[in-house]
């Protein structure tokens, strides 16, 4: 990257360094667990347990060691299938099944088969939250062809998309650092991801969009490091099929775009011929990328709408609500789902209008609120961030409880992972890969702001990221909505923990000269 522009990522890259080293300091001393048998999301923050953290990291050094020493050549493929058996056995111990939203929506599909499009007209779950037209046009075909409410058609679809996921950040670490042995260490750390395999059972559009959404970045950062039209037309393919499972993508299409624009800068700056044919070739892309991400959701709104007989699609609650709901406290956590958003638009007979005045003027007190309570506001704050990237499990064991409270599973294992042994080893494992991580990180953060060699395609991913971090605090939150994020970081973290691990082998080596 220029030297101006890389001066210039600093205003980015600086701040999420600072936000990684405060989650990493802070999850190698808490830790966030979920009580069983609530209604709610709950987090709560209990103390790290050092000991299991220290030996865990000791070990995962061993695994590392004999991994990457000894078995090189068949690494990935050995990682993919032990964590796609894992995703099995979770599927068929447990026969889980669609709850909260994945049930409902479940219900949605149902109702469109038989003709009834009720849930579109005012009240309707549709009429409130329309954006989820996606995930019901694919249910639709789903059902067609497997037959009505089949979660394990779902569910393996949930395994193909986390064994595309592995794959494809595989790959991305590949094209960010060219160096096999980071590589390595990545396939190693995926097999931590046991927040990722307990969501294989989970009935919902979240899983399915992970690998759409990571394909997309990884075409994305092929075209930055070779501008191959292909590679540009395949991740707007993948971005539109991502962002229509999942409208949360948009973030990934913000960074997209804005690395566009300094890919043209770039060139701007070294090389100064054709540059008008590279203003446009990246524009033209922007504009692609803008339109694979937004019209999909719009013509399948379209159809549903002249199959209802509506004159339009409905346009759902009011974002508004979101954002006051984001910044409110309560019973549950904060900042989190409380219903603000649904709740509101019922009480105000779903006027969107007065729904829309409803929740600027709660977001107006609350600012008022903060104003003459700064301190507060950076406790509010603070708390919210952690509570959702501190989070090493991402609510998986409390979601996966969810389901089996309504599963008719006899499996000891299954019910081990919610109430046993194996609930604590999972909640150990995550906790220090959560560290491991986050330490990789921060060491890679460290050492490329040194040596100054942060370039376009890991700056898109870091912006992506840091971008999830800026929305997630003024947007609804959750640990569950951080998954993604959490995956893009892991090449960052292989490429860390590389590094410590050359340090260490010289300064070792060193002390045995002497």
């Amino acid at each position: 990257m220029h030297k101006i522009l890389r001066n210039l990522s600093m205003v980015f890259f600086v701040p999420f360094t600072a936000l990684s080293l405060l989650i990493l300091v802070v999850t190698s001393v808490t830790t966030i667990y979920y009580d069983t048998d609530q209604e709610a999301d709950l987090p709560r923050f209990g103390g790290q347990n050092f000991l299991w953290l220290i030996v865990g990291v000791c070990l995962f050094g061993f695994i590392l060691y004999f991994f990457t020493k000894t078995h090189k050549k068949w690494l990935l493929p050995a990682a993919v299938c032990i964590e796609a058996l894992l995703c099995l056995v979770l599927i068929f111990t447990s026969r889980a099944v669609a709850v909260t939203d994945g049930l409902t929506l479940d219900e949605v599909i149902n109702a469109f088969d038989l003709g009834d499009y009720s849930s579109l007209f005012k009240g309707g779950y549709m009429f409130v939250y329309p954006f989820q037209i996606g995930y019901v046009a694919i249910g639709q075909i789903i059902s067609r062809i497997f037959g009505p409410s089949n979660y394990l058609v779902y569910q393996l679809i949930n395994l193909l998309s986390i064994v595309v996921s592995v794959i494809f950040l595989h790959k991305t670490t590949k094209e960010l650092f060219g160096d096999d042995f980071v590589c390595d260490i990545f396939d190693v750390l995926s097999l931590s991801m046991f927040f990722l395999f307990s969501y294989v059972t989970y009935v919902y559009n979240d899983v399915w969009s992970l690998a759409p959404g990571i394909l997309a970045l990884y075409f994305e950062i092929c075209y930055l490091k070779k501008h191959a039209v292909k590679d540009e037309l395949s991740a707007a393919l993948f971005l539109g099929i991502g962002c229509m499972l999942k409208t949360n993508l948009y973030i990934a299409l913000i960074a997209m775009a804005i690395l566009l624009f300094v890919d043209f800068l770039e060139y701007l700056l070294n090389n100064g011929e054709e540059l008008l044919k590279r203003c446009l070739i990246n524009l033209c892309f922007v504009v692609l990328l803008a339109v694979m991400a937004v019209c999909p959701l719009k013509l399948i709104g379209s159809i549903y709408a002249g199959k209802a007989g509506l004159s339009e699609y409905p346009k759902g609650v009011p974002s508004s609500t979101y954002f006051a709901m984001a910044m409110q406290e309560g019973e549950g956590e904060w900042g989190w789902y409380n219903g603000f958003n649904r709740n509101t638009f019922n009480d105000m007979d779903y006027d969107r209008e007065l729904t829309d005045k409803a929740a600027k003027m709660a977001i107006s007190e609350r600012i008022s609120e903060f104003s003459k309570r700064p301190l507060h506001a950076i406790k509010f704050y603070m708390r919210k961030f952690l509570s959702q990237w501190a989070d090493p499990t991402h609510i998986s064991i409390r979601n996966y409880e969810l389901s089996m409270r309504h599963s008719e599973s006899k499996s000891v294992f299954a019910y081990s992972l919610v109430y046993g042994i194996w609930s604590r080893i999972f909640q150990g494992i995550m906790d220090i890969a959560h560290f491991m991580v986050y330490l990789g990180v921060c060491i890679y953060c460290l050492f490329t702001i040194k040596k100054k060699s942060l370039d376009l395609p890991q700056a898109l991913l870091i912006l992506f990221v840091f971008g999830g971090m800026l929305f997630h605090e003024i947007w609804e939150g959750s640990s569950r909505y951080i998954i993604r994020y959490y995956l893009t970081l892991l090449p960052f973290a292989a490429y860390g923990i590389s590094r410590l691990i050359l340090f260490v082998s010289k300064a070792l080596s060193g002390r045995k000269r002497h």
